[in-house]
C-alpha cells in the first residue's frame, strides 16, 4: 500500500515560500483593497533591485489571498529562467 507523506501547502507556508524567492534588494508592497460586497482583496507590487519605490504599473490585479497577489506580482517581474543544458 502506498502512502502520500506530503504535507499540504498552508497559506502561511505558501507565503513564506514566495517571500523566500524574492531577492532581499527588492521592494515589496502589499495593499488590502475593498472588493465586491466589501470583502477585502489583496494586490501586490515588486520594485526593481535597489529601487526605493514600486511603479504604479507594477501593481497586480486584486486577488482573494495575499499569496495569490504576491505570486502574480513576482511572476510579472522575475528574471527569465535559465535554459537547461543538454536539451
Amino acid at each position: 500500500m502506498s502512502h502520500n507523506y506530503a504535507t499540504p501547502m498552508t497559506p502561511e507556508r505558501r507565503l513564506a515560500r514566495l517571500l523566500s524567492r524574492i531577492p532581499d534588494d527588492r521592494v515589496v508592497r502589499l495593499e488590502r483593497v475593498p472588493g465586491p460586497a466589501h470583502a477585502p482583496r489583496w494586490r501586490a507590487a515588486i520594485g526593481d533591485a535597489g529601487g526605493a519605490t514600486c511603479p504604479e504599473a507594477r501593481w497586480s490585479a486584486p486577488f482573494d489571498t495575499m499569496a495569490d497577489a504576491l505570486d502574480a506580482a513576482w511572476k510579472a517581474v522575475r528574471p527569465p529562467a535559465e535554459p537547461t543544458r543538454g536539451a
